[in-house]
């Protein structure tokens, strides 16, 4: 048994669930385009550069000296090419599908741990918009009073996250360990960390 803290019974439903996921058309379909990326060079030679480029800028950001207008054009531009090649384009949307398929599981399984049944989808549905609110890696839930980093609420509900961080690896124009700035969220994420 790979993890003693699961019973014999809860392996079996796990693996039940792994393989199910494993098996699905979304999962599978997800996989092959992440698969179109890795196999293709001038698109991860493309991501590669975007990414370093990002990472540059945050460095300079970071030790105190704002990248120039000529510098976040010159970002722009790149992330912009990202979003233009279909095969990045294609990573960039199935691995935000996977990513989602797991956070939805993941909160079936907090919520049922926390109220000792499973949840309902509206459940689901009514927390996962919370998190979306804010996610400040500081579990506030779009409440600033909760958080642990420095959020800025605008009133009428409009809740924009300014922590500088998006959870515990999100690093804008740096990446996020495996490559996914740049349009990693959708081609219609807008950072508000002040890291541009």
């Amino acid at each position: 048994m790979a993890n003693t803290s699961l019973t014999p019974e809860l392996v079996k439903l796990t693996t039940d669930l792994a393989n199910a996921f494993a098996a699905s058309q979304k999962v599978v379909s997800a996989r092959a385009r992440i698969g179109l990326f890795y196999q293709n060079p001038a698109a991860t030679d493309l991501f590669r550069k975007v990414n370093e480029y990002g990472e540059k800028l945050r460095n300079k950001h970071m030790e105190g000296m704002p990248p120039s207008e000529e510098e976040i054009a010159t970002f722009d531009r790149l992330r912009q090419d990202v979003v233009e090649n279909l095969i990045c384009k294609g990573f960039l949307e199935a691995r935000q599908e996977l990513d989602e398929l797991l956070s939805t599981v993941n909160q079936y399984l907090c919520i049922a741990i926390d109220k000792g049944a499973a949840p309902t989808d509206e459940e689901v549905a009514d927390s996962m918009s919370q998190q979306v609110s804010c996610s400040c890696g500081g579990g506030c839930s779009g409440n600033c009073d909760d958080c642990e980093s420095d959020c800025k609420n605008h009133g009428e509900g409009e809740h924009q996250c300014k922590c500088g961080g998006h959870g515990d690896d999100h690093e804008c124009c740096g990446g996020h360990g495996d490559g996914e700035c740049c349009g990693g969220h959708g081609e219609g994420h807008e950072c508000k960390c002040g890291r541009h």
